[in-house]
């Protein structure tokens, strides 16, 4: 039997391997960084913050924490030369956002938006797309109202609805979202792939099928990890095994993502693909614990709930990620591993937050309804 994850996360201890053949980590494929991980002093600091930039957006992208320390290695040196410039100061609350440091970006938002600047707007976003993910609405109506001047303009709509359609008037929510117009809006790829999420994730919550796949599917052609893992998963939910399984095939590299299929390939009978990535996930997340890293909490529930079947373990770190994060998938698997658990105290918990908030999930409701939260029967 494996060590539970809850225990190897109290030791977190050093992993020095006995053999060659040990494998600590599996990277993703991909460019290396050709450039110098430190700044050049020829190099403009406006080409450098896009430098940063760029391979933050790639870490997003990608799903690969090695852009994330690339782009670390490079700030640090940006913040120590320009620490009061304030682009330097905003890549760092992303970096900080990235690596799930939720309250230090925060504090670097806040002196951000202490005073008018260039990037006021930009910050007050980013701390609304914070408060959003923690379940704090009233500040991230604060954050949306800040969003000001015609450029911002569609960025605060979205921005509202998203809070409207996380306290109890989602129908409301969507139908504002579908009713801008897509093409005028000017959005980046990353940007509609935002706005897809968002109106993916009412749909889904509302129990509109049709609606939720078409967004799942444009937001998921876009590349990204984390609509693939939200496609991904609504497939699987909606009994499709199979086409959930083709869609993360290309993604064995990324962890959560391989947790996913794992997963698929046990619902479809696949035992030897499947045990193998079974192996090789656990591998990963028990190195990734024992690296102290945080987050990924609500990845590593789901892999101990569905892939290892140890409902203690993935309530243990579904409790420790509701006290992090609050999203629609977070709500999910808190809820999941309590019912598999019986654990009352954490449903009732779970209900007087879904009663304070009117947070609406059709799925969740029947889940409750029927005691419990079994994995869909595949009928693809």
């Amino acid at each position: 039997m494996s060590t539970p994850l809850w225990a190897a996360d109290t030791m977190r201890q050093v992993i020095t391997p006995s053999d060659d053949s040990i494998v600590l980590e599996s990277l993703p494929s991909g460019p290396r960084i050709s450039a110098p991980t430190t700044p050049t002093n020829t190099r403009s600091l406006a080409s450098q913050l896009e430098r940063v930039q760029s391979l933050l957006t790639i870490a997003r992208q990608q799903g690969d924490p090695r852009y994330l320390g690339y782009a670390d290695a490079q700030l640090r040196v940006l913040l120590a030369k320009y620490p009061a410039d304030l682009g330097t100061q905003l890549l760092q609350a992303r970096l900080l956002q990235a690596n799930h440091h939720f309250d230090a970006a925060e504090r670097v938002l806040n002196t951000l938006l202490a005073s008018p600047s260039a990037v006021h707007s930009e910050a007050a976003l980013m701390s609304a797309s914070i408060a959003l993910v923690q379940g704090r609405y009233a500040h991230a109506t604060k954050r949306c109202h800040q969003l000001t001047g015609l450029a911002m303009l569609p960025f605060s709509l979205i921005c509202q609805a998203q809070v409207q359609g996380a306290t109890g008037q989602a129908s409301e929510a969507l139908a504002r979202l579908n009713a801008l117009p897509a093409k005028q809006l000017g959005l980046t790829s990353d940007q509609r792939t935002w706005w897809r999420l968002s109106q993916a994730d009412m749909a889904d919550r509302l129990g509109s099928d049709n609606s939720a796949e078409t967004d799942y599917r444009e937001a998921a052609a876009a590349g990204s990890a984390e609509a693939v893992a939200a496609y991904a998963d609504w497939l699987f939910w909606q009994g499709h095994a199979r086409d959930s399984l083709s869609l993360l095939a290309p993604w064995t590299a990324h962890d959560g993502l391989l947790s996913l299929l794992t997963r698929a390939e046990q619902q479809l009978g696949l035992s030897k693909p499947a045990a193998a990535h079974k192996q090789q996930a656990l591998g990963r997340w028990q190195a990734f614990l024992a690296r102290g890293e945080p987050g990924h909490e609500r990845e590593l529930a789901t892999f101990y709930l569905d892939v290892m079947q140890q409902p203690a373990t993935a309530l243990r770190l579904a409790q420790r990620n509701w006290t992090v994060q609050r999203e629609t998938a977070d709500y999910r698997i808190y809820i999941r591993a309590a019912l598999a658990q019986s654990a009352k105290k954490d449903l009732a918990i779970l209900a007087k937050w879904q009663a304070s908030t009117k947070f609406e999930d059709v799925r969740v409701q029947r889940w409750l309804s029927a005691g419990n939260a079994a994995l869909p029967s595949s009928n693809k």
